[in-house]
């Protein structure tokens, strides 16, 4: 995972250009006080996502990038099991997908003497606390299924951070509608791969085809979008011939290369063409 920073516009009305230019196309606007995450840049110019999914170049003297960030975690593996209790042997009653937020909160066990302590696994204080479901079930996850999102990566995200994530999820069983490792639909998987890298994309395949730019050659982190003569399915390019993709029912997410029956309708790109260098 990675976690680009974010920055609040502070000009009434920010442009989003094309490129980075005051030249360029204009793309969108946003307003003052809104949150956009910083995804590349070009002198002084970023790269940013909006509110409403737009993507963009924004002036840096519109902007107030954060940088501090407080004690959270985040779920940092395909699922994690919450238990009934802070022990590795207790009932499992909930799994949460990755990326998914848990407070801070260390579990603790009372003491005979009344005091509270930590509860130990695999670390000083190996467990937190969360509450969910009807009535807000305590349950426990274990530290080391969690990271401190200030220990993330807190820079733009790359192709490769798009293929790496892509790879964690190969063999996860193909579930229309489904969002987790433990299903997944096309749309659902290229959804959960950049938002764990901090892009956010709509839930649908055709919704995903209307943002980004149109490219003519895929490249890695690219989506591909497949269809006789409207977008049907979607698949994250690894190059320009070859995708991982959650191909049908009773499939599971798998590498492919065009050709065969899949039909290319077109090549959506996300990240930004400049160098971020």
């Amino acid at each position: 995972m990675v976690q680009p920073d974010v920055a609040i516009v502070r000009r009434d009305v920010a442009d989003l250009r094309a490129m980075p230019s005051a030249d360029s196309e204009l793309v969108d606007q946003t307003h003052y006080g809104e949150n956009v995450q910083v995804l590349g840049e070009s002198d002084d110019w970023r790269y940013v996502q909006g509110a409403d999914h737009y993507f963009g170049w924004a002036r840096l003297d519109d902007l107030a990038v954060l940088t501090g960030r407080a004690e959270r975690y985040m779920v940092a593996v395909l699922l994690a099991d919450v238990r009934a209790a802070p022990r590795a042997d207790a009932e499992v009653i909930a799994r949460l997908p990755a990326g998914t937020g848990v407070p801070a909160i260390v579990a603790s066990e009372e003491q005979p003497d009344g005091t509270h302590q930590p509860v130990p696994y695999h670390h000083p204080h190996g467990w937190r606390e969360t509450h969910l479901g009807p009535g807000w079930l305590t349950g426990y996850v274990a530290l080391p299924e969690l990271v401190d999102v200030r220990e993330l990566p807190h820079r733009h995200p790359t192709a490769d951070d798009y293929l790496k994530t892509a790879e964690s999820f190969i063999g996860v069983p193909y579930l229309w509608g489904g969002t987790t490792a433990l299903g997944l639909d096309c749309s659902g998987l290229v959804q959960q791969v950049y938002r764990l890298n901090g892009v956010a994309l709509p839930r649908d395949a055709d919704q995903q085809a209307m943002l980004g730019r149109r490219v003519e050659e895929a490249r890695a982190g690219d989506l591909m979008f497949f269809g006789a003569q409207s977008v049907t399915h979607v698949a994250l390019a690894t190059s320009a011939e070859e995708f991982i993709h959650a191909p049908m029912t009773g499939g599971v997410v798998e590498r492919g290369r065009l050709g065969g029956d899949r039909n290319l309708l077109l090549i959506r790109r996300y990240l930004p063409d400049v160098s971020t260098a």
